[in-house]
């Protein structure tokens, strides 16, 4: 059983410490986070924000899924072609489609968040399956481009800037994630998720044209950082508007696991309502 500490800061600097548990996928070390550990933001940090919504699109995808490849493709496409606006989750769900077997052939990407997400918002058993900003249900990937299309260029309600700061020697990894609300929000709950994901794998996949023993799977979803798969309230005593200008800091640090592969390792952040799911805006940080 592990445990992961977290700080929240407010601008009235009220912080408060949390943990929880986290079972079967022991991501972490769990040093104590202090307020000290903010990594604080550079001028760079907010004059290179555009004011322009960052769009979350979470692939539901499998390594048995025949037609799952030709997904990705539309997601990676979609993801040059708005780039540092679109960010992917390659999420491998607990279905047959993404059981590796017994043989130890395939690689085992699935995680019990993504299986939560599954089970809870309506995916189902079809893959691929995707989910824009968690807004206009469950999509085929005939109708990725044409939901993106409708969300890109709109204006930001919340700037979210991920900094962290990597140790090679020991793989500790500090974040501290930073929200300012540019628009007031009406909701007493408002989420913040904070993601892992590994970028460029090489494994099997089955494909359209047989098997692929050497497919680049993209973006792959390794798992909440603190286990929270519907992340945690920003401000436990909100009422039912945040107004713009209110900002938030979320430090938290852990150990990276010497299962991934620390060149190609991001973290993904989103801010939804946890009374709709949808999603207010989203983040992507390369650790190195």
């Amino acid at each position: 059983m592990k445990k992961i500490s977290v700080i929240f800061a407010s601008l009235a600097v009220v912080f408060a410490m949390t943990s929880c548990d986290k079972m079967e996928e022991p991501y972490f070390n769990e040093p104590s986070v202090s307020e000290s550990d903010t990594i604080k933001l550079e001028a760079s940090d907010t004059v290179n924000f555009d004011g322009k919504v960052v769009v979350l699109l979470e692939d539901y995808t499998g390594i048995k899924c025949v037609n799952c490849p030709n997904a990705a493709v539309i997601a990676n496409e979609l993801e040059e072609l708005n780039e540092g606006h679109l960010v992917v989750l390659g999420v491998h769900p607990r279905t047959s489609f993404q059981d590796p077997g017994a043989s130890g052939l395939f690689p085992d990407f699935r995680t019990d968040d993504g299986e939560t997400w599954r089970t809870n918002l309506g995916i189902g058993s079809a893959f691929p399956s995707g989910l824009v900003n968690r807004t206009g249900g469950v999509l085929t990937q005939a109708s990725w481009t044409s939901a993106v299309g409708e969300i890109i260029g709109s204006d930001a309600p919340v700037r979210l800037i991920i900094k962290s700061a990597y140790d090679d020697a020991t793989r500790e990894l500090r974040l501290s994630i930073h929200s300012k609300f540019l628009q007031p929000v009406e909701s007493n709950d408002l989420r913040l998720t904070i993601c892992m994901m590994e970028d460029s794998i090489t494994g099997r996949q089955v494909t359209p044209s047989g098997l692929d023993t050497a497919y680049v799977h993209r973006h792959v979803f390794r798992g909440t950082a603190d286990g929270l798969a519907w992340g945690r309230m920003l401000d436990p005593q909100a009422g039912p508007i945040i107004e713009a200008g209110r900002n938030f800091i979320t430090n938290i640090k852990f150990n990276l696991s010497e299962n991934y592969n620390d060149e190609q390792f991001y973290i993904v952040a989103f801010i939804n309502d946890n009374n709709t799911n949808r999603v207010l805006m989203s983040a992507k940080k390369k650790i190195k």
